[in-house]
């Protein structure tokens, strides 16, 4: 069934995310002593990657384990029987009406377990996607270098004018994104934000999880949950970044 395949996946994913991460981190130092810009952004790229997708994927697992046990539990107990707990009128309303049925609580867990698992890799598309565009905005600098039959004016204005289309690009992408398809709604934006959300549609390869991305949109819980993880993907950031020096100061009084 589908959760079991999740968890044969999960536990692999886990167990290469732990594995990854030194070796990750081995690299990353090795290219920021060497000051090797494009070898950082790829360990940085692997490191945020594998944080992200280790978090969910435990949190994933913690959570079908839950939903395993409870199960397990409503087959041996049925569901909550509120008057054989013989509480009071007062908390036996406050109850049913907070907690409901065991089986609500089931399907709550199944929901969280199933879209948490379609969240964790759509997450790691998006990170790919948005290193992918820097990295074609990179390339397309060090082509334009290179190219010494123009003149050094004309290059100017060709590459102004493809990095202006890009930034306004990512722009317009990343409000699209946030504001939850706004440009698309309106008649007459949705025709200037065609032409970039086309291009950039090729570049970030969204072709490959723009299904998921719109049945997330169409979906309160899968949305609400997804604002839920936020604060903690932030902190992950956070965290990956933060560094122990000891330092070789001494205190002479």
């Amino acid at each position: 069934e589908s959760w079991q395949l999740e968890l044969i996946i999960s536990g692999f994913a886990i167990f290469g995310m732990f594995t990854a991460f030194e070796p990750i981190l081995d690299g990353l130092k090795t290219a920021e002593n060497a000051e090797q810009s494009y070898k950082i952004v790829l360990w940085l790229v692997a490191l945020i990657s594998c944080s992200v997708l280790a978090f969910n994927l435990v949190l994933h697992v913690i959570l079908r384990g839950l939903w395993i046990g409870a199960l397990g539990l409503r087959y041996v107990s049925g569901d909550i029987d509120y008057e054989k707990l013989n509480y009071s009128e007062k908390f036996t309303n406050y109850l049913k009406r907070k907690v409901g049925s065991f089986d609500k609580y089931i399907a709550t867990l199944e929901n969280y377990c199933s879209v948490l698992f379609a969240v964790s890799f759509l997450l790691v598309f998006y990170l790919l996607s948005f290193f992918a565009v820097n990295f074609v905005i990179s390339s397309i600098k060090f082509i334009f270098d290179d190219i010494h039959f123009l003149s050094e004016q004309v290059r100017s204005i060709i590459a102004t004018f493809i990095g202006s289309f890009f930034i306004v690009g990512m722009l317009l992408t990343f409000i699209d994104f946030v504001s939850q398809g706004i440009l698309k709604k309106k008649q007459w934006l949705s025709k200037i934000y065609f032409q970039f959300y086309w291009v950039f549609s090729i570049l970030t390869f969204s072709f490959l999880y723009r299904p998921l991305v719109y049945n997330f949109l169409d979906n309160k819980f899968g949305k609400r949950l997804s604002f839920m993880l936020l604060p903690f993907y932030v902190a992950i950031l956070v965290l990956i970044t933060v560094k122990y020096k000891t330092s070789n100061y001494l205190s002479i009084n």
